[in-house]
């Protein structure tokens, strides 16, 4: 075997190493409805974090029936087990949509990892994740 098609077989099999040595990630579904029922129509639900002391994040993007799934890597390839704190965010309005007085589709509180209050726990069973989220309230000026 010549040594150029040995070394590529080498380095595809560090690859393979390098790749299988990382946590097992598992398949996180869920949906984020208003409390009325209805379903949040777009944006994301991001996930993070410490596993084996490093930061992870994890997100899915959301679909319009509310449902999504979560992804590391890449879009819907899961999550490693642990507890993550989640935050819900909504499509950002663009400058015409602020002037227009339009407020975003989720309540601020849900943006916010330290004011969401929602955590998951991904285990190596199945992972369902279904939140209900409040949209903002006008102030009165």
């Amino acid at each position: 075997m010549p040594w150029f098609q040995l070394s590529r077989l080498l380095v595809a099999f560090i690859a393979l190493i390098i790749v299988g040595c990382g946590p097992a990630r598992h398949q996180v579904n869920g949906k984020v409805t208003y409390e009325d029922g209805s379903p949040l129509e777009e944006g994301n639900v991001v996930g993070e974090a410490t596993i084996d002391g490093k930061l992870v994040s994890v997100q899915g993007n959301v679909q319009k029936d509310g449902t999504f799934k979560w992804g590391g890597e890449k879009s819907g390839d899961g999550a490693a087990p642990g507890t993550y704190r989640v935050i819900v965010l909504p499509r950002g309005l663009g400058d015409a949509e602020v002037a227009e007085g339009k407020l975003p589709a989720v309540d601020k509180k849900f943006t916010s990892f330290d004011t969401s209050e929602i955590t998951f726990e991904v285990k190596s069973s199945k992972n369902e994740l279904n939140i209900k989220v409040t949209r903002p309230t006008r102030k009165l000026q």
